[in-house]
C-alpha cells in the first residue's frame, strides 16, 4: 500500500530502536536510518554509542554512512585482534614469535576491482605500515582510516596462507594481470625495520605457490639482496626522483630475480638512468589525490624522453591510468611480453600512393 519493502520496513524500525537505545548515551542522534545500518553490525547499544561518539568526534555534523562503517570497522577489528604490531613483536621471545608466525586463517587475497594497480587483479598484505612518511601515500590514509593500529607496522600472521586459499581464476591463461598479485601493497616489506622474520615468512609463501606471480615494491632495494628470491617474485623499486636513480642500479646490480622493474609512480621530475637495461619492466604514472597532496600528471616530455630510453635497452613499458593519458593512448605491456604489432596508416590516407 504505501509500496514499502518489508525489508525496508524492518531497516526502519531497527534503526529507530537503535537510535532509542543510544539516545540515553549520546546527545547527537544519527540524522538518518543509513548513517544507522552500519551501526546494527556492532553487538550492542554502548559499542553502537561509542562507535557513533568516535564518528561525531572525527567529523562533525558532516558525516556520511561510509564515515559511520569505516568506524564500525575500526572496532570490529580491534575487537577480533589478529596482529602484532612492531613494538609488540620486539617484546616476545623466540618461542611466542614462533607460534605467532604459525598463527594461519581462511583468508584469501583481495580482489582489485580498479584502475589504481592494473597490472595485478590481486593483493596480499600480511605485513602493513610504513615508516618512510612519503606525503603522497595513499596507503598511509587508507590504514588510517580502516586499520585500529593506523600505519604501524605489524604483521598480520593468519593472512600468510593466502595464496593456497585463492584460487587462480581462468582469465589467467589469457591476462597475466590475474595471475599477479600486489604483495604488501600497504608497506614497504623491505624497509629498515622490518624484521627478517617477517620477510622470511612472506618470501616462503611465495615460494611455495608459483601458480601466482608476486610483485614486490620498495624505496629500499639494497636490503632485498640479502634474501633468496623465489623464480615466482617480480623485484621492484620505486624511483620517484633521480636522486633515488643511483642506490637502484647499484642495488639491482646484485638483486638475483626473474623479473626486475621499476615504479616510477608519481614521476616528480624528469629522471635518467645510466643502467635501465638492468631492468625488465618500467611502469610510469602521476600521483592520485591524497590527504596531504594534489593529484598530479608528470610533464609529457618527462615521460616521452623515459620512454625513449627504456625502448632503447627493450624494457616493456606500462603507463598508469593516472599518467593523463588515454585509454587509446596508454601503453600496457608486461615483462617479457611481445611487443604490440605497429599500427599500420590505412591505404586510403595514403594519398601519395606510398605503400
Amino acid at each position: 500500500r504505501w509500496r514499502m519493502s518489508y525489508q525496508r520496513a524492518a531497516q526502519l524500525i531497527d534503526a529507530a530502536e537503535v537510535a532509542s537505545k543510544i539516545s540515553t548515551i549520546v546527545e547527537t542522534l544519527p540524522f538518518n536510518e543509513s548513517q544507522v545500518r552500519p551501526l546494527l553490525r556492532l553487538e550492542n547499544e554502548h559499542e553502537r554509542a561509542a562507535a557513533w561518539q568516535a564518528v561525531i568526534a572525527k567529523h562533525g555534523t558532516s558525516i556520511t554512512a561510509n564515515d559511520v562503517t569505516a568506524e564500525v570497522e575500526l572496532l570490529i577489528a580491534a575487537k577480533s585482534k589478529d596482529w602484532a604490531t612492531l613494538t609488540e613483536w620486539n617484546a616476545l621471545d623466540a618461542a611466542q614469535r614462533t607460534a605467532l608466525l604459525s598463527v594461519r586463517s581462511d583468508k584469501q587475497f583481495n580482489k582489485q576491482d580498479t584502475d589504481s594497480i592494473e597490472w595485478a587483479r590481486w593483493s596480499w598484505n600480511p605485513i602493513t605500515g610504513c615508516k618512510h612518511d612519503c606525503s603522497y601515500c595513499y596507503a598511509r590514509d587508507i590504514a588510517n582510516r580502516f586499520y585500529p593500529q593506523g600505519f604501524e607496522p605489524s604483521i598480520l600472521p593468519g593472512r600468510l596462507s593466502a595464496p593456497e586459499r585463492t584460487q587462480v581464476p581462468a582469465a589467467a591463461d589469457h591476462d597475466i594481470s590475474y595471475r599477479n598479485v600486489f604483495a604488501c601493497s600497504m608497506a614497504d616489506l623491505f624497509g629498515r625495520w622490518v624484521p627478517a622474520e617477517w620477510i622470511e615468512a612472506v618470501l616462503d609463501q611465495v615460494a611455495n605457490n608459483p601458480q601466482w606471480n608476486f610483485l614486490f615494491l620498495t624505496k629500499f632495494p639494497k636490503r632485498m639482496a640479502e634474501f633468496k628470491i623465489p623464480r615466482n617474485a617480480w623485484m621492484g623499486t620505486t624511483v620517484d626522483l633521480q636522486a633515488r636513480v643511483k642506490a637502484a642500479e647499484k642495488a639491482f646490480e646484485k638483486i638475483d630475480c626473474e623479473v626486475k622493474w621499476l615504479s616510477l609512480e608519481p614521476m616528480l621530475e624528469p629522471i635518467k638512468f645510466s643502467r635501465l637495461d638492468l631492468f625488465d619492466w618500467v611502469v610510469i604514472g602521476g600521483s592520485s589525490r591524497s590527504s596531504q597532496t594534489p593529484e598530479w600528471v608528470p610533464p609529457l616530455d618527462w615521460m616521452v624522453n623515459l620512454h625513449t630510453e627504456a625502448r632503447s635497452v627493450g624494457c616493456r613499458i606500462y603507463y598508469k591510468s593516472n599518467a593523463g593519458m588515454s585509454d587509446e593512448l596508454r601503453i600496457k605491456e608486461f615483462p617479457w611480453g611481445d611487443l604490440p604489432a605497429p599500427k599500420q596508416v590505412p591505404k586510403s590516407l595514403l594519398y601519395l600512393g606510398k605503400e
